[in-house]
C-alpha cells in the first residue's frame, strides 16, 4: 500500500484509530487523509507517532460546504484518494418511533449520507481511471433480520447508505473501483455513551459469543476489501456479527 492514499472520513473514532494503526504498521503504509470533525488531537497523536502519512482534515459533515471545502483541499494536496473508508456518524442514541428524533435524524443523515454522495461525486469519476480503487462504507447489522428496537432513524439511514452503496457499485461495477461494505453489530465504542448500560448488556447476551464486537473484530474485513484480494468483489455488504446473521 505504499503508494495509496486512504481517505478515511470518521478517522478520530475508535474504529478509526484502530484502522489507521493497522494500516500504519504494515510493511508499506499508505498515506490516510485522516477526517475528523472535533477529534483532532487523537489525529494529531497519531501524525506525532507516524509523521507526515498521516494528512489531517477537519470538517464538520452536517455542512454541506464544509465538505466540498475538504474535498476541494484533498484535490489540491493529493489528488485523487486511491480508497475512501466512511465511516462518520453521530452518537446513536435509543428513542421510540413516536417520539422519532427529526433533528438526530437530520444531523445524522447529512453526515453518514449527504457527505458520502458529495465526497463520491466528486472523486469517484476520477478514481474510475485509476489501476486500482477502493470504496468500504460502514454499515451496520440493523439491516440484516429485525432490527432492534427503538432504533428507527438510525436503521432508515443505514438502509439508505446500503442504497448508495449497491447504487454506485452497479454504476461503476464495469470499472476498477470496488465498491463494498460491513455492517457490524454492536460495537464497543465511544459513540455508545448516550446507549444506556442495560441495552449494552443485552447486545452482547444476544451474541453467540456473549459479548460485543471491539474496534479490532472489524480490522481484517476492512482491509480484505482495500486490497488486492477483493478486486472480483464489489456490491457487497459483509455481516460481522459472530454468526448471528447468516447469509
Amino acid at each position: 500500500m505504499a503508494n495509496d492514499v486512504i481517505l478515511i472520513t470518521g478517522a478520530s473514532s475508535d474504529i478509526g484509530m484502530a484502522l489507521i494503526r493497522s494500516l500504519m504498521s504494515g510493511p508499506n503504509p499508505p498515506v490516510v487523509l485522516a477526517h475528523s470533525y472535533k477529534g483532532g488531537e487523537r489525529i494529531q497523536s497519531l501524525q506525532r507517532e507516524f509523521g507526515e502519512r498521516i494528512q489531517p482534515f477537519q470538517a464538520d459533515f452536517s455542512k454541506s460546504a464544509e465538505v466540498s471545502a475538504m474535498a476541494d483541499a484533498i484535490a489540491a494536496r493529493h489528488g485523487v484518494p486511491t480508497a475512501i473508508v466512511h465511516m462518520p456518524a453521530m452518537k446513536v442514541i435509543h428513542e421510540r418511533f413516536s417520539k422519532f428524533p427529526w433533528e438526530q435524524f437530520h444531523g445524522d443523515m447529512a453526515v453518514q449520507l449527504e457527505a458520502a454522495i458529495i465526497l463520491l461525486q466528486r472523486f469517484l469519476p476520477k478514481m474510475a481511471k485509476l489501476p486500482r480503487a477502493r470504496v468500504v462504507f460502514m454499515l451496520s447489522f440493523v439491516t440484516h433480520n429485525m432490527p432492534p428496537k427503538f432504533m428507527s432513524y438510525y436503521t432508515i439511514l443505514k438502509y439508505a447508505q446500503l442504497g448508495l452503496m449497491r447504487a454506485v457499485a452497479a454504476e461503476y461495477a464495469s470499472t476498477n473501483v470496488r465498491i463494498n461494505g460491513i455492517s457490524p453489530s454492536t460495537v464497543e465504542t465511544q459513540f455508545l455513551q448516550d446507549v444506556t448500560e442495560v441495552a449494552v448488556q443485552m447486545a452482547a447476551a444476544a451474541s453467540p459469543q456473549g459479548r460485543n464486537a471491539t474496534p479490532q473484530d472489524l480490522l481484517g474485513a476492512i482491509e480484505f476489501l482495500l486490497s488486492p484480494a477483493a478486486d472480483y468483489i464489489t456490491g457487497i455488504d459483509i455481516p460481522i456479527t459472530a454468526g448471528s446473521t447468516v447469509c
